[in-house]
This record gives structure tokens, C-alpha cells and sequence, in this order.
């Protein structure tokens, strides 16, 4: 029998984070991302990745994700993706928001971001710093990413890179397992 539902079940210790105050400035958020992604390693609980949505207009982070691919065997729950489905309604019924990723995002995350309509993508380590350590983030980006310009998105990575980048190696570096569909 084919499955009729999918469920994203978020970490305990991810609740008891601190969330920034509203309005959260973008190294806040990005420290809220890479938080996460550390203690996604730290614990267990998946890969190296994190992110949270913020809206433009109050400041107020509104959704946090971090990669379950893994520990939930589902490969599409990466953190922005599951920020993204935890946000929701609230992606457009607010004015616009934006995407922090502790890591440039993939091309299946990036193109979620296209059809959630985010205007803003900031992002921590780049995508070269994920491939350094073995992933695969995807042919493609590079074209979706002008077409999202194009249309008005704004990209800024390397915010706060090389903390990013350090979690990602020593992931990697402690034997965390590189998925993905070339590894």
C-alpha cells in the first residue's frame, strides 16, 4: 500500500533553543542557524544543516529547520526545506522573509525557496565548502539562482562562513555520513 501521510518530526532539544527578539538582526538569525546545525551534529539527531525564516516586515523568526534526511530516512527533510514547510501560510501572508542556511542551499532547497516565494537568501558557507567535505549539492543551482534574481531575490552568502565551515568539517572529519545522490 502506497503511504498517505509524511510527518516532520522536529528534534526535542531544537523548542528549547533561544529564539532571537523580534526584530532579529541577520547575524542573529545566522547564529540561529548555525546553532542549530552544530547541535544537529552534536546530538545526533542529523547533518551538518540548519536554517529559520524571518519576516521582513516585524523581524519575528517564525520557523527553525534542521537536516533530518537521515534520522527520518525522508531525503527531501534538509533544514530549509523542513523552515520552509514549518512556515508555511505564514511565507506569504506576512509581506516577505527571509532565509537564513548555515549552507548555500541545494538545488532541491533552492527551488523550494523559488516556489515559497522567498526574497531574500542569506546564507553562511558556500556551496564549494559543502562539496569540499563531500556533498553533492546539485547541477543547477547556479541557473535557478539567476532566474531568482532575475525575478527580484536577493542572495548574500558567507555571512559568518567560517563557523559554518567548521561544523561542516568536523562533521565530516568525525565520520558523519555524507549522503547524497552521488555519494
Amino acid at each position: 500500500m502506497a503511504a498517505t501521510t509524511a510527518e516532520i518530526r522536529l528534534p526535542g532539544w531544537l523548542a528549547e533553543m533561544p529564539m532571537p527578539l523580534a526584530p532579529a538582526s541577520d547575524e542573529a538569525c545566522m547564529r540561529l542557524a548555525i546553532a542549530a546545525a552544530r547541535e544537529n551534529v552534536a546530538r545526533g539527531s542529523g547533518g551538518p544543516f540548519g536554517a529559520a525564516i524571518r519576516l521582513d516586515a516585524t523581524g519575528e523568526v517564525i520557523a527553525v529547520g534542521v537536516n533530518l534526511a537521515l534520522a527520518s530516512g525522508n531525503p527531501v527533510l534538509h533544514a530549509e526545506t523542513v523552515a520552509i514547510s514549518l512556515a508555511g501560510r505564514r511565507l506569504t501572508d506576512h509581506g516577505g522573509v527571509t532565509l537564513f542556511t548555515s549552507c548555500e542551499p541545494c538545488i532541491m532547497c533552492l527551488g523550494a525557496s523559488h516556489w515559497a516565494e522567498i526574497g531574500r537568501i542569506v546564507s553562511s558557507a558556500l556551496k564549494e565548502d559543502a562539496e569540499a567535505v563531500g556533498f553533492s549539492e546539485g547541477a543547477g543551482t547556479g541557473q535557478l539562482r539567476v532566474e531568482m534574481e532575475a525575478r527580484g531575490v536577493v542572495f548574500q552568502p558567507g555571512l559568518l562562513r567560517e563557523e559554518a565551515v567548521s561544523i561542516l568539517r568536523d562533521y565530516a572529519e568525525r565520520g558523519g555520513e555524507i549522503y547524497g545522490p552521488e555519494s
